[in-house]
């Protein structure tokens, strides 16, 4: 009797034991919260962008808890600060990983972050979701690499047929020194004949400088039609600024990167008229952008850029894994590989077998001091 006792009470520890554990050990047994990493650059030339990601996802776990949370317990995001390097990046994973409470990832910005640790995770048998990383590379990053974001492929293939649509023959391209920057670069080029577009110039610039005169002294020389500018807002505002004092009239058009209150703000009547494509755009008829365009400025008393929207859906979708399929690792990349037409604040997303997201953007103009969809 002594003997079965035993036995029944080791099966029945033993079950306890594996029914709070997912495939690869990780779970929330035992713990009275939800633990998602946040990978981001909280600090360094790049900050603006962690502060963008933390204040999406944080967030997405406060609807969440405000809701009562997951069976009772409560989200919390942890946050690691990954300088927007690539060996700093690989630090923060591992420290992820190795913490059996982080149950996936959101992160990291920049490509070259997220293919340097890509290896880790998936190693690891960890979800990462970036938010951001656009680089064509991530495709072939591993399956637990999943992003929200389109590639640079498909926005600079797509960039390219709007602006035959437009009538735009000549254009000139400037672009960050990046993976990102190169990858636009790239596919922009390899599109352009195809759409009858002649590339006249390709100039680069670093990210955070100040002072594009030489360059678009170059490109006025070229007269194009428009210039297409691979990179962000800070950057693309300052460029619209010098053209127009070298009085250089050209149409400007670029990628979702540009898609911020800063834009705006810095670029004041010299960005009227720029043409670009968006997914998070709360000004039409998405719910969920409205919802959290709203929500957002209710908690931070700011409006949300495109990078709040793509870290606030990443971790949308971990939690909606979580809710669904249960509290462990692989879990959640199982649900994740089956997400189809789910409604997001970026527009309505699927994930295909490589982990890359399918959706279609909007068309969005600056009209009037606001982003507008382009008619």
């Amino acid at each position: 009797m002594k003997k079965t006792l035993s036995t029944l009470a080791i099966t029945s520890l033993l079950m306890g034991v594996l029914s709070g554990c997912g495939a690869n050990g990780a779970s929330t047994a035992g713990s009275d919260t939800i633990r998602i990493g946040l990978a981001a650059p909280i600090s360094g030339t790049q900050a603006q962008y962690g502060t963008a990601f933390k204040n999406g996802a944080e967030l997405a776990a406060a609807q969440i808890n405000g809701a009562g949370g997951i069976g009772g317990k409560q989200v919390e995001i942890v946050i690691q600060d990954d300088k927007g390097d690539s060996n700093e990046a690989v630090n923060v994973a591992n420290k992820f990983v190795t913490d059996k409470s982080i149950l996936a990832v959101v992160g990291h910005f920049n490509s070259s972050a997220t293919l340097a640790t890509a290896p880790v995770y998936n190693k690891a048998k960890i979800v990462q979701v970036s938010p951001s990383s656009s680089a064509p590379g991530v495709t072939d990053a591993g399956e637990y690499t999943f992003r929200v974001i389109t590639t640079d492929a498909f926005q600079a293939d797509y960039l390219a047929g709007w602006s035959k649509e437009l009538g735009y023959g000549k254009v000139a391209l400037i672009y960050e020194q990046s993976d990102f920057g190169l990858g636009l670069l790239d596919v922009y080029k390899r599109s352009a004949p195809a759409n009858g577009i002649e590339v006249v110039a390709a100039e680069a610039y670093n990210p955070g400088d100040q002072d594009f005169s030489t360059v678009l002294t170059k490109i006025k020389d070229k007269q194009p039609d428009a210039i297409f500018i691979g990179g962000f807002y800070n950057e693309a505002a300052l460029i619209a600024q010098q053209a127009k004092k070298l009085n250089l009239d050209v149409d400007f058009i670029g990628v979702d990167s540009l898609y911020s209150e800063a834009l705006l703000d810095l670029g004041k009547e010299s960005v009227e008229g720029f043409k670009l494509i968006g997914f998070f755009y709360p000004g039409g008829d998405n719910a969920e952008a409205i919802r959290f365009n709203e929500e957002y400025q209710e908690k931070y008393g700011s409006k949300p850029d495109t990078y709040a929207a793509y870290a606030y859906v990443a971790t949308s979708v971990i939690l909606k894994a979580i809710q669904e399929q249960g509290a462990d690792r692989e879990s959640i990349k199982t649900y994740l590989e089956t997400l189809k037409d789910y409604k997001s604040a970026t527009g309505v997303i699927s994930f295909d077998e490589n982990g890359d997201v399918v959706t279609v953007p909007s068309r969005l103009t600056v009209r009037g001091g606001q982003f507008e969809l382009y008619q």
